[in-house]
């Protein structure tokens, strides 16, 4: 049967960049302010015991994390679960870029191009996957049946991508912010990169009593 082995991908909440839709890969930017407090007042419905929680280092992710799982300090916080780097287009939108002719070639072919010093997708691939097996391992080491992740659209469409039941490509899964997906497995199916058994949405709701608690 093997180890079961649940991993919880939980996308950031809103920042003010995402709202006039900036790319903010590496950019280190913090919850807008109401968004903070919206986070604070969630609570997650039907949510396991959390035994291990991982993410990004950016401030975006450590807010959210910090909103939805009060007092709970992080096992580990990491650049390799960091979004695509987007380079020289850090913090510019689609109205800055769209006469640029190397972001054209991106948007035409984004796994063939890359942006000026940023990643390329190999590269943030390969990247995503050492960060994956990394938390593998420590939740082996730890005895973890259960561990949460908190990071970026990004490594959440490559994840399900590549270990939800059900076959889609990257773009065609949704990554809203402050929601997110269980991946119920077992480490072994996980170390051998088998998918998943099942997959369900995390969902949240406004606490009752204006507190959050993400272990619930």
């Amino acid at each position: 049967m093997g180890r079961h082995l649940a991993l919880t991908l939980i996308r950031h909440g809103m920042t003010e960049e995402n709202r006039r839709r900036a790319y903010i890969g590496w950019l280190d930017v913090p919850l807008a302010a109401e968004e903070r407090e919206r986070l604070r007042r969630l609570r997650t419905e039907r949510f396991a015991p959390l035994d291990l929680l991982v993410g990004s280092d950016l401030r975006r992710c450590r807010e959210t994390a910090a909103c939805l799982f009060p007092g709970r300090e992080a096992d580990w916080c990491a650049a390799e679960w960091r979004e695509l780097s987007f380079g020289a287009w850090e913090g510019r939108t689609f109205a800055d870029l769209k006469d640029d002719r190397a972001y054209q070639r991106w948007l035409e072919s984004p796994e063939a191009a890359a942006p000026p010093g940023g990643e390329s997708y190999a590269e943030f691939q390969r990247r995503i996957m050492r960060a994956l097996a990394k938390t593998l391992a420590l939740a082996e080491r730890s005895g973890a049946c259960h561990v949460v992740v908190v990071t970026h659209g990004g490594p959440i469409r490559l994840l399900l991508e590549r270990y939800a039941p059900a076959l889609r490509p990257f773009w065609e899964w949704e990554a809203p912010f402050a929601g997110g997906y269980t991946l119920e497995s077992t480490l072994e199916r996980w170390k051998e990169g088998k998918r998943c058994i099942s997959l369900s949405a995390v969902r949240f709701k406004e606490s009752e009593n204006g507190c959050g608690n993400g272990t619930e």
